[in-house]
């Protein structure tokens, strides 16, 4: 007859009682836990779902929509406008001075873009300047903008000269489409010293019939026209615009030749915006234009 082992058999030098003995944690097999942790579950349960059930149907729909409703951004005007002002303080959004003498505008098509510094409205007025109106639309019809166009001479009190594309390929392609020709100038250069306006754009050149796709903004009202591609073909319109406008980057200022800081041109038509990204870092840029309203 053999006596049945014990479970638990002690180690030598253990005493008996201790050994049998079990923590405060542990329950034994067979005993039943504490009661007080599924009364309290069960109550917590209740609770909750008489809050659910007192909630009206405006209340949950609030809390929903306060779990689930995204933040709204701030206004992105009030985000540019926090940039520096890089042009004296004070000027209007358009001329400075009435014209002695403004074109009819005829057809206009109005234009929405993005720069870096704030969004842009432009009219473009065909009657201001057949070709270069033109040349300037098909700019904006083809994506040029969306290559990142450099704001590359912006020069405090004077102009900012802009229009090589990002993307040295697209020079490529505007470059087999050759130059157009100068429409007639029309700004009264005799009755005013500063006839070419704040706020109008105009084409950069090189001599007769020699625009391409440069071009430039009027910071102030300037005495320029006199070179035959200096001809207005569209103008800013709108606060917002012109707010953009005074806070495009100058700190580089106007081209070395010039004793300025501005980028090379000849660097950007090979490397592109690549090269202002690397050694211009502050610098702005037109990053898209489409039109908004045809011709009116």
């Amino acid at each position: 007859m053999y006596m049945k082992a014990r479970r638990h058999q002690p180690r030598a030098g253990e005493d008996d009682v201790e050994s049998n003995q079990l923590s405060s944690n542990e329950v034994r097999y067979g005993e039943k836990g504490p009661l007080w942790f599924p009364v309290a579950l069960g109550a917590l349960f209740l609770v909750m779902v008489g809050v659910l059930l007192c909630l009206t149907p405006q209340t949950k729909q609030h809390a929903w929509l306060t779990l689930h409703t995204k933040p709204t951004p701030p206004p992105t005007e009030n985000l540019y406008l926090r940039r520096p002002l890089q042009q004296v303080p004070g000027l209007p959004p358009g001329p400075e001075n009435p014209s002695t003498f403004v074109k009819a505008r005829g057809a206009t098509t109005r234009l929405h873009c993005e720069t870096t510094a704030g969004p842009l409205t432009i009219d473009i007025h065909e009657n201001w300047a057949p070709l270069g109106s033109q040349r300037f639309l098909d700019m904006v019809n083809t994506g040029f903008f969306s290559s990142r166009v450099g704001l590359f001479r912006a020069v405090k009190n004077f102009l900012c000269q802009t229009g090589v594309p990002g993307d040295p390929a697209v020079h490529q392609q505007w470059r087999q489409k050759g130059r157009i020709k100068d429409d007639p100038q029309w700004l009264d250069l005799t009755g005013q010293k500063q006839a070419l306006k704040r706020g109008y754009l105009a084409f950069a050149g090189s001599g007769p019939d020699s625009r391409t796709t440069e071009f430039f903004f009027a910071f102030r009202d300037l005495k320029l026209g006199f070179q035959p591609w200096e001809v207005p073909f569209g103008e800013l319109v709108g606060e917002a615009s012109y707010a953009a406008l005074d806070r495009f980057y100058a700190g580089y200022g106007d081209m070395r030749a010039f004793g300025g800081r501005a980028p090379a041109q000849g660097q950007i038509y090979r490397r592109g915006a690549a090269y202002l990204d690397e050694e211009f870092p502050l610098l702005d840029f037109m990053t898209s234009c489409e039109e908004v309203e045809g011709k009116t």
